[in-house]
């Protein structure tokens, strides 16, 4: 797909982390934005860097685990632009612990802004892109753990193996009806973010867990930066590519892991790190 500036993108999590890396790529392309976030502090300072450098922008404050939210959204993108043509399901928060202490509420919580915020975000979108005569793309956020999953993050984890398998079935059903809208799944390793600002439930202070979320808030600290990740998502979609990897050094892991499956080997946690 070809991406100018006559176009318009809709991003959820847009205010922080690889959200405000795309909404940075867009407005660098002149692309119209329509940014939502659920937080109106970051989406009202996000808004005046946008006036400063004359974006053409709409912003949201959207709770994307509420469908009717995902609808008022998607009216509002409509009603001021009369079409969509990057669609970024990207909010997202992290949860862990161990899988039987993480509380219901918090796994609920993760599969409805993980998983069905996506969904939601389809449902509104897709009949209206389907009608209209512009190119459109979805890009669904996903992560390294959609394919590889590890102790201690079952619900984060388990909302994004589904949001892969999601986008893959959207790409069929699109094409089944000979649709051109194109599909990528992004799953990034480390990016700098504030995902760990989610983390606060009774099983983060197990001894186990502080590690890992010690270990993880390093890490993404030491992160890509989300505007080199957004430059990778641009030249995805440019080339029609369906999976985005932000960290290739992890290809060898899912090797791996096809490798055993084929051969019905039990699961074996081998932690990997990336360069």
């Amino acid at each position: 797909m070809l991406i100018d500036g006559q176009q318009v993108a809709v991003i959820t999590g847009a205010a922080s982390g690889i959200g405000l890396g795309l909404v940075n790529i867009c407005a660098a392309r002149n692309i119209r934005i329509v940014a939502a976030d659920i937080s109106q502090a970051r989406l009202e300072s996000l808004s005046q860097d946008l006036q400063e450098r004359k974006i053409d922008h709409q912003i949201m404050v959207c709770d994307v685990s509420d469908s009717s939210q995902i609808k008022a959204l998607a009216d509002l993108a409509y009603s001021h632009y009369g079409q969509v043509n990057l669609l970024f399901n990207n909010a997202g928060i992290m949860i862990n612990g161990l899988s039987w202490e993480c509380g219901i509420a918090e796994w609920q919580k993760t599969i409805n802004i993980n998983l069905m915020g996506a969904v939601y975000g389809i449902h509104e979108f897709v009949p209206r892109m389907l009608m209209q005569a512009s190119p459109a793309h979805i890009v669904n956020t996903s992560s390294l753990a959609g394919l590889l999953s590890s102790p201690m993050m079952a619900p984060y984890s388990a909302s994004k193996h589904a949001l892969v398998s999601l986008s893959e079935s959207l790409l069929y059903d699109l094409q089944s009806q000979g649709s051109e809208i194109g599909v990528s799944v992004l799953c990034p390793a480390q990016v700098d973010s504030n995902i760990m600002d989610s983390i606060d439930i009774g099983g983060a202070q197990h001894g186990t867990a502080k590690q890992l979320n010690d270990f993880l808030r390093s890490g993404i600290r030491a992160g890509m930066s989300a505007d080199e990740v957004a430059e990778q998502v641009f030249d995805a979609i440019e080339r029609g590519a369906f999976w985005i990897f932000t960290h290739p050094d992890f290809k060898p892991a899912y090797l791996a892991k096809a490798d055993a499956l084929a051969n019905e080997q039990n699961p074996i946690f081998e932690q990997v790190i990336c360069d």
